[in-house]
């Protein structure tokens, strides 16, 4: 059974999650920075490359990882959120401006922790990590990773 609210709430006041955000379009990728600070997580950081992305979760250890379904191209994208999620453990949010049924699936096929539909607005974004954070706590991985910091 999952962590009650109140919990959550709790852990998030102590320590704000680190997210790491891949998105090719800069535009995209700023606002998404801009809408997390006002929501008060911890943005690490932007990448618009796999090969820097990669770096970055190495070197920062994410707690997640916010990304284009199609960063770098279908395959690329897929491919990318599962080495992010079987070799570093990091949690993978999708966000796609194509929301059709085969593009779920996908998403789903990788476990991805939350799909935000683009156009997002800042409440899609917090019901996303939220959603993310209360899985995170139902598996001990956010108390685990709060623990090593």
């Amino acid at each position: 059974m999952g962590r009650s609210p109140s919990k959550l709430n709790t852990m998030l006041r102590h320590k704000s999650p680190k997210i790491l955000i891949l998105e090719s379009q800069l535009i995209i990728a700023a606002d998404l920075s801009l809408q997390f600070s006002k929501l008060g997580y911890d943005v690490i950081g932007i990448n618009t490359c796999a090969e820097d992305a990669l770096r970055t979760i190495a070197e920062n250890s994410p707690d997640i990882v916010v990304m284009n379904i199609k960063f770098e191209g279908n395959a690329a994208g897929l491919k990318m959120a599962r080495i992010i999620s079987e070799t570093y453990q990091t949690p993978v949010i999708f966000i796609s401006a194509n929301a059709d049924k085969e593009i779920f699936e996908l998403a789903i096929s990788i476990q991805a922790y939350a799909f935000i539909a683009k156009p997002f607005e800042k409440k899609d974004l917090q019901r996303g990590i939220e959603t993310t954070l209360n899985r995170m706590a139902a598996e001990g991985q956010w108390t685990r990773l709060r623990k090593a910091v």
